[in-house]
Order: structure tokens, then C-alpha cells, then sequence
């Protein structure tokens, strides 16, 4: 509501939204809401969400091409905002809420512009790829694999682990120097 009791907003940080808009290359507008993430305060726990590299890009094409694999790529529209964030932020909506104007909205959405959200999203897409069968890759963590058969269906018999096999070290692990 508009005025809220300060007590129900301790701990919560005021900060303030900008809208960025664009034209896509189609001629269809886009508008997109980011959270001045700026105002708060640094976080005590590590918001890194890493990103696949370029060497693990092409030896994942080059698996598939020595195994006659169709390669697959896809984009999540409005990725962040399936994702919630953990940050303790609020707004005071502005004109562009029309008839919410001035009242306090607490975001919980992972929103563009928060430290934390690059790793919310990642959390949430790394549980939805967990519970569909993938394992994240030792050497690779950004590289989802899961077990199929020559006629790509899944194995319901997971291939064993690296160090579940009769072995000291994963393959995966630089040898000992």
C-alpha cells in the first residue's frame, strides 16, 4: 500500500527503477524494467554465475559432429524474472504505475540491475536442468550433459560417476605433479 508501517520495511533498502526501451529487429517494441542495484549495498556471500567458455563451445560441436549429434541452442525471454531474488529492495511506484502510483512495492523478482540475479537465474535454470536428468560437467560447470542412447533416448541406467569407478582421481582432475 502507500503507506506502509516502517517496521514491515526494516531491513529493506530503497532504490529506484528504470525503464529502457527498444525497438527489435522486427519492429516489435520491447521495454525493459531495471532495478537501480547500484543503491544497495554490497552482499556478504559471491553473486558469480559463471558463463560457458569459448574452448568448452566448440569441443561440445565437435563431440557432436564426431558423433553425428544435432546441436541445439535456445533463448529464455525474460530470463531473470523467473528467478527470485534473496536482496531486500523496495520501490515507490512513479507516474508509469498509473493508479499505484506512490504505493511501496517490495521486489522479489530477480530483477536486471541486482547484484544477485545473474546467480538467481543460474540456481533456478541449474534446479529445472537437475530435476529434467543433467549433471553439470566437473571440468566444464556451465556444460549440462545427461546419458542417452544411440537413438537418443534417455538412459534411465545413469553411467556411473568418474570417481565412482575403481579410481582414485576423476578424469577430470589435473594429474598429481
Amino acid at each position: 500500500g502507500p503507506n506502509p508501517n516502517p517496521r514491515e520495511l526494516a531491513g529493506y533498502k530503497k532504490i529506484n527503477l528504470y525503464f529502457v526501451y527498444a525497438v527489435k529487429h522486427d519492429g516489435r517494441y520491447k521495454i525493459r524494467i531495471v532495478a537501480g542495484g547500484h543503491l544497495t549495498d554490497a552482499p556478504v556471500e559471491s553473486v558469480y554465475s559463471g558463463v560457458v567458455s569459448l574452448r568448452g563451445v566448440r569441443f561440445c560441436i565437435f563431440l557432436a559432429e564426431l558423433n553425428e549429434l544435432q546441436v541445439w541452442q535456445t533463448d529464455v525471454g525474460n530470463a531473470y524474472l523467473e528467478a527470485f531474488t534473496k536482496e531486500k529492495v523496495y520501490v515507490i511506484a512513479g507516474p508509469e504505475f498509473a493508479e499505484i502510483r506512490g504505493h511501496v512495492l517490495v521486489i522479489n523478482k530477480a530483477l536486471y540491475g541486482l547484484k544477485s540475479s545473474g546467480l538467481r537465474w543460474y540456481e533456478q535454470f541449474a534446479d529445472v536442468l537437475r530435476g529434467m536428468g543433467f549433471d553439470s560437467c566437473p571440468a566444464e560447470p556451465e556444460i549440462w550433459m545427461r546419458a542417452c542412447a544411440s537413438d537418443g533416448s534417455i538412459l534411465k541406467q545413469q553411467l556411473p560417476k568418474p570417481n565412482s569407478v575403481n579410481t582414485k582421481k576423476s578424469f577430470f582432475e589435473p594429474p598429481d605433479r
